[in-house]
């Protein structure tokens, strides 16, 4: 059974919160297992100077959907209080006169050496996982489920500070899903 009554399971654990049957640690258990994994080490600084490089990919036709998701990370980052950002002009500009290929700023040595040129602390990755139409919404055209995968890393550690994997899903469009996908990945950030 696909479909749930939101409205009922939403009234039904509103009820047991209010009545004080359902503790934080039942709701978090209700929530499912944690999509994140932080290490200590993030919290030993309250600023983190960052910066978000642009996503990869596997399947090049998911860059096209991709636009400006990197812009979206920055912005949920800088939400969060942890993390202070630079420019991303400048990461263009870097990525263009060291000759980066995009894809491979995906791995960490490449990504903690782009950080250490920008004169960040930390860098954040952004991969793209699948984007895909669920087949249950055939009536729903724009229907996209999408996943993301991040990582932060201490420039100079190399130690990954967050590693979370994001799920989303839209009836806008992939560019929807993935924008959901990446504030999944990040709810682990806030405390």
């Amino acid at each position: 059974m696909k479909k749930i009554n939101y409205a009922l399971l939403l009234l039904v654990v509103g009820g047991l919160i209010f009545s004080g049957c359902l503790t934080a640690g039942q709701l978090a258990a209700l929530q499912g297992p944690q999509n994140y994994a932080r290490s200590p080490i993030l919290d030993s600084k309250p600023v983190w100077r960052t910066v978000v490089l642009p996503p990869v990919s596997a399947n090049q036709s998911s860059f096209a959907h991709a636009q400006g998701l990197d812009d979206y990370a920055g912005m949920a980052l800088l939400r969060t209080g942890q993390f202070s950002l630079i420019d991303r002009s400048i990461v263009n500009q870097i990525l263009d006169e060291q000759e980066f290929s995009y894809s491979g700023v995906a791995d960490q040595a490449s990504a903690v050496r782009l950080g250490q040129l920008l004169g960040a602390e930390a860098v954040m990755t952004i991969s793209i996982g699948q984007i895909k139409h669920d087949d249950f919404w055939d009536d729903e055209p724009n229907q996209r489920d999408a996943s993301i995968h991040v990582k932060i890393i201490s420039v100079e550690t190399s130690e990954v500070l967050y590693t979370s994997t994001g799920q989303g899903s839209s009836f806008d469009g992939a560019e929807n899903a993935l924008i959901m996908a990446m504030e999944m990945s990040l709810m682990g950030l806030t405390k």
